[in-house]
């Protein structure tokens, strides 16, 4: 009799655990978001004050493409270089400016402290929020992390 019982009661906990999330389709991060960079952790060693942002995702040729700027407080903003969604999160890894045009002798590729920053975003989005960090290395080094509370920038009729 004691076997039925552990069986049944086995059986309740498998029916009540919770389900896994389902993935989110690309949509859901497709659009310009507007909102604040704040640094998480206070090592910046330049800007303290949260900073107005904007960050574009678009579907290019089925995958995710992705701008943040300003980035450091510069004009050459962050741009999405390799994009995944896991469960309901957007991991994205960026540099700082733009890749460097294949077979380019400038860019990225002449070295500095640009070439070796790398930023990777965790982000949730619902319909029209979003937020999440962006873990900034340097040279392979966890270095600093700024948090994002964004916007659904809402187009013109």
């Amino acid at each position: 009799m004691l076997l039925p019982v552990s069986f049944l009661t086995f059986l309740f906990v498998l029916v009540q655990a919770p389900a896994p999330p389902q993935p989110v389709s690309q949509g859901t991060f497709v659009g310009t978001w507007v909102g604040l960079q704040t640094v998480a952790n206070n090592s910046s060693p330049g800007v303290q004050q949260p900073q107005t942002v904007t960050m574009t995702i678009d579907i290019v040729d089925g995958n995710l493409v992705g701008t943040l700027a300003p980035f450091f407080g510069g004009s050459d903003g962050a741009t999405f270089v390799d994009v995944h969604i896991v469960g309901e999160e957007l991991k994205a890894s960026a540099i700082v400016g733009k890749p460097a045009a294949a077979g380019s002798a400038g860019g990225r590729g002449a070295g500095g402290w640009k070439a070796d920053t790398k930023i990777q975003f965790t982000l949730k989005a619902d319909r029209t929020r979003m937020k999440g960090t962006g873990e900034v290395a340097l040279s392979g080094v966890k270095w600093m992390q700024y948090d994002y509370d964004l916007e659904k920038k809402r187009s013109r009729y």
